[in-house]
């Protein structure tokens, strides 16, 4: 894992940007699990940025006797270009619930906070689920879709593994069933490029996560399973040196972003074994998603610092608006930088 010395992060902003509303946004989208908290981002004015990766056509070594003049070399990249994509939203709130001597909580921070709770529910689906097709096209693509369509994104076909079924249910796991999902969950970090994990986020719903946990009490042993301390004394769970996120719900906080609800027969939610998301009773499996951070990886650039300006009273003289507006993009600089690891029995 490599992180740029000019990269920055969103626990940066929040413990170090001298604008206090800065430092306010940032920090509440940490508390509320923002997927951005893990990427690292660049600074860059640009709405378009290009890059070169590698992909299997590296510069030939060449072995040759002493006395003998050195032979030129040279790999051939592959080019690639992402676009930067942008959310702008004016929080407005009349003057009258301002002034109200009533309000228990300053109405305006109301707001500013339903509108942040909203961005991470929306940005965590984007961040697994968009796509230009169905989905948004003024948002970033997901990972996903950069997985499944790996020729076009830089992603090997390597990097979306079968489980092959693997039984995490509570019903059915077994000391065998657990050390069998173990050996993929290390097969996922492998082909992101950190068999230790070091650098790497695992994605996955709430329902998984638990069960993982059972999994390794089922062993009899941590299995490389810790929980830390992040700089915010948040407890973070881990896998070696990975760091494992519950991706959460999509807006209507009612849909997880992957599904699994880890209830067998007619009311299962989740995914056939196949990776697609469905309902019934064959939509018993799950997905966790593997992102190697870092700008020799995956990593993200900012047109700019995240913008939240407090306008105060605007001009119609009725409202009192906020701004926040944020311009970011994606770049993946390795083909070994995202994973999915699909059809785990849950139920």
């Amino acid at each position: 894992m490599a992180i740029a010395a000019n990269s920055v992060s969103l626990a940066d902003y929040a413990l170090t940007s001298n604008s206090p509303p800065v430092r306010a946004v940032t920090y509440s989208l940490i508390l509320s699990e923002n997927v951005m908290q893990d990427v690292p981002l660049i600074n860059s004015e640009s709405l378009v940025a290009n890059g070169v990766r590698f992909e299997g056509n590296l510069p030939t070594v060449n072995w040759s006797p002493l006395n003998a003049e050195g032979v030129t070399t040279k790999g051939t990249p592959t080019a690639y270009s992402e676009q930067a994509y942008t959310f702008r939203n004016n929080i407005d709130v009349d003057k009258v619930f301002v002034r109200d001597k009533n309000a228990i909580v300053d109405p305006r921070a109301t707001q500013v906070g339903a509108f942040l709770k909203s961005l991470t529910y929306d940005m965590n689906d984007k961040f697994i689920n968009n796509d230009h097709i169905a989905g948004d096209a003024n948002a970033p693509v997901g990972i996903k879709y950069r997985i499944a369509n790996g020729g076009i994104f830089g992603v090997r076909p390597e990097n979306l593994i079968d489980g092959g079924g693997t039984d995490l249910s509570l019903a059915g796991m077994t000391q065998a069933t657990a050390n069998k999902f173990l050996v993929y969950l290390d097969q996922l970090l492998w082909s992101v490029d950190s068999p230790e994990g070091t650098g790497v986020t695992l994605y996955m719903n709430e329902v998984l996560k638990r069960q993982m946990a059972a999994a390794v009490r089922v062993m009899g042993t941590s299995g490389g399973f810790a929980t830390v301390k992040d700089q915010f004394d948040r407890s973070i769970d881990m896998y070696k040196g990975a760091t494992i996120r519950d991706i959460g719900y999509k807006k209507d906080q009612l849909t997880r972003i992957i599904p699994g609800n880890g209830v067998s027969g007619s009311g299962a939610v989740g995914e056939l074994n196949t990776g697609v998301a469905s309902t019934g009773a064959s939509a018993v499996y799950t997905s966790i998603y593997a992102v190697n951070y870092g700008t020799d990886h995956f990593f993200g650039w900012q047109f700019d610092d995240i913008n939240v300006q407090d306008l105060g009273l605007i001009n119609n003289g009725v409202i009192y608006r906020t701004f926040i507006d944020w311009i970011i993009g994606f770049m993946n600089q390795s083909t070994r930088s995202l994973g999915r690891l699909y059809d785990l029995k849950i139920a």
